[in-house]
């Protein structure tokens, strides 16, 4: 169950969306980078009481709520001569006309070719949709030999591994022990992405995030709090 409350900061009112977990042993607050503010409380927990918790914490919600709506959410545009970054590796976009939409690396530059009788708006979004593709496959090929590495290490069964597009998610793991990671990832450092791998393989030990969750991540790599950092710094900019 979800309805929209409130808090008051300084005047100014922040809607917050209440969300139950049977999983939950503690309350937590989460501001999404669209600025949506999620009060995350274990199932059965009164509703005034983490809602007066929500309100100790208005301060902190406000200043990350506003940093966050004030953000311009990049619009990627894939003009021949821009760049873009798979994996922290820049490319350069060489775009063309060709009969077919296409889209491949090739050096450092990513190639792109779209028809000639495309308008602009039709070729910008068909070479989104075909480097969307590129990264999901050549993602998948740089991100399955960490998925065998650390499900090696942390004594699991190798999962298979998806790269699709997901909204809201950055990784998931599937009820069939499998891993998906958000294509987005592939716009980050190879760091970043490796820590979703990480992630997602210590959860098909620990279906929680306890304390021995967070100790197996820790073991599996020691620097992860580094990219936890980047995935809230700059994860709102990883857009397609």
């Amino acid at each position: 169950m979800e309805h929209a409350e409130s808090i008051i900061f300084e005047g100014k009112e922040y809607q917050i969306t209440p969300v139950w977990s049977a999983k939950r042993r503690t309350l937590g607050i989460t501001v999404k980078t669209d600025g949506t503010i999620l009060l995350r409380i274990p199932l059965g927990y009164p509703l005034e009481d983490a809602l007066s918790f929500a309100q100790s914490k208005a301060a902190w919600i406000a200043e990350h709520a506003e940093r966050f709506r004030a953000r311009e959410v990049p619009h990627r545009r894939y003009a021949d001569g821009n760049e873009i970054s798979f994996f922290g590796k820049t490319y350069t976009i060489r775009r063309s006309t060709g009969k077919t939409v296409r889209a491949s690396f090739s050096g450092d530059e990513l190639i792109l070719s779209v028809p000639e009788d495309f308008s602009e708006a039709e070729a910008e979004n068909a070479c989104r949709t075909a480097v969307i593709f590129l990264f999901r496959r050549e993602g998948t090929a740089v991100l399955k030999p960490f998925a065998e590495k650390y499900a090696k290490l942390c004594g699991v069964a190798v999962p298979p591994l998806r790269v699709r597009v997901q909204e809201r998610k950055w990784g998931c793991c599937t009820p069939k022990n499998g891993i998906i990671i958000n294509v987005k990832m592939m716009l980050a450092p190879q760091f970043a992405a490796e820590y979703l791998i990480v992630h997602e393989v210590a959860h098909l030990k620990y279906r929680n995030h306890q304390a021995e969750f967070w100790a197996e991540v820790k073991r599996l790599m020691p620097e992860y709090e580094k990219a936890e950092e980047m995935l809230k710094k700059d994860g709102w900019t990883w857009e397609f």
